[in-house]
């Protein structure tokens, strides 16, 4: 597991450094505004794949390991056959109603909200892929598809696109070159998955999934929303140049939860295990562990991001230069997050899934009306700080419903078990 969590840290650290290079490349060569526009879709697509999947790729975690122990090979493979048909279609519609939102009420041409709508099921099909191989066990290549493939070629369509073919980038330049970029990961991803074998599922079976997966769903879609919405919500009430200022902070100060996004995708199966064979000390170890490795990278990429605000915000072009104070603000919130550790993969694979929900979904809703109220009163700074306390303050909640829950610790302060021993 040690040498999985590395090479996951060290795919999601390129990811996140080629994608932040994709976002300086558009910024410096497209402009404010069409980086602004890109951060808006990408942030859609990203809050409404958990929405068009309906969880199931986190019961495809979930459930697979439980069929391996207990010898149920005729849903093993057949699971996720049934979740890329369903997820399939309707991802297929979801993506028809995007492209038509953007044409109809953002009025951006048929080719934009075409280059648009294709993402989505992309990106869905995408997520059900790598959940399916995560659940197998190997989590070093469940990340090879969207970490390595999907921003390497991302990158290369847009120098292609500027240097070569168009020497200007446009709309469905971008967009399109994404879209791309998610067929290569998905070619990828594809390859890894056992398609064969048979497929006799219960009712009970499908019911479970989906009672599961629904839960599940409104808090993936809600933890989504509240990393994204700051975006979303700058775009409709500010501007897509305010848009792209503040897609420009969040983008950097994610890279801090790099780390823990990247370690609860390889302990969640682990945890799925754990919890099935009851042994609650496994699981305090896999989260101490985990918070342990996200702090050692996030700890000092905090402080480095903290200290060279200016000069980092400067690569996205001189107008950017107001927006140090958001971004140390951000930085701040998402080292509260990390250090909170992973309460959200905790409790989704041990069946505390509902009161997850419960918290996630409220805050969701909470954050997106303070968002909306704090930037027509307050600009961008209030919608700064309403998504600074948001970003800090759910991980915080889930964290104390761990310990209450299941008297596990998954936060910074767990690490004294480590010490101890």
């Amino acid at each position: 597991m040690k040498f999985a969590a590395i090479f996951v840290l060290f795919a999601n650290a390129f990811s996140a450094g080629m994608m932040f290079l994709a976002s300086v490349f558009i910024s410096r060569y497209g402009g404010k505004d069409l980086f602004g526009f890109f951060s808006v879709v990408l942030g859609l697509i990203i809050s409404a794949t958990p929405v068009v999947t309906v969880g199931m790729d986190a019961a495809i975690v979930k459930f697979l390991p439980q069929y391996r122990n207990e010898g149920r090979r005729q849903l093993i493979s057949g699971m996720p056959r049934f979740v890329v048909l369903f997820s399939g279609f309707i991802s297929i519609v979801g993506g028809v109603v995007l492209g038509w939102i953007l044409v109809q009420f953002r009025n951006y041409g048929w080719e934009i909200g075409f280059a648009a709508g294709a993402c989505l099921p992309l990106a869905v099909m995408l997520t059900v892929l790598q959940s399916t191989i995560r659940a197998d066990g190997n989590v070093s290549r469940a990340v090879v598809g969207e970490a390595i493939i999907r921003p390497l070629v991302f990158g290369l369509l847009l120098l292609l696109l500027q240097f070569t073919l168009l020497n200007q980038l446009s709309l469905f330049a971008v967009v399109g070159a994404y879209a791309l970029a998610l067929l290569g990961a998905n070619v990828v991803a594809s390859m890894h998955v056992n398609w064969r074998g048979e497929f006799h599922p219960e009712k009970t079976d499908i019911r479970l999934w989906f009672q599961f997966g629904l839960n599940v769903l409104f808090s993936n879609f809600s933890i989504a929303l509240l990393n994204q919405s700051p975006v979303i919500v700058a775009g409709i009430v500010l501007s897509a140049f305010d848009a792209g200022e503040l897609g420009a902070v969040i983008r950097l100060a994610m890279l801090v939860a790099f780390a823990l996004t990247a370690v609860n995708s390889v302990i969640s199966p682990f945890l799925s295990r754990a919890m099935s064979l009851g042994d609650k000390v496994e699981l305090q170890s896999l989260v101490t562990r985990a918070t342990a490795f996200s702090l050692l990278v996030a700890v000092p990429v905090c402080g480095a991001f903290y200290a060279f605000a200016p000069l980092l915000l400067s690569v996205f072009g001189e107008s950017y230069q107001g927006a140090v104070p958001y971004l140390r603000m951000m930085l701040v919130a998402y080292g509260v997050q990390t250090a909170a550790g992973s309460s959200v993969a905790l409790l989704n694979m041990t069946g505390i899934h509902r009161a997850t929900t419960k918290i996630v979904v409220t805050w969701a809703i909470l954050t997106v009306l303070g968002l909306f109220a704090a930037m027509n009163y307050a600009g961008m700074f209030g919608g700064v700080i309403v998504a600074a306390l948001s970003v800090a303050g759910y991980p915080v909640l889930l964290a104390f419903l761990c310990h209450k829950t299941l008297g596990i610790d998954p936060t910074v302060l767990s690490l004294r078990f480590l010490i101890r021993k």
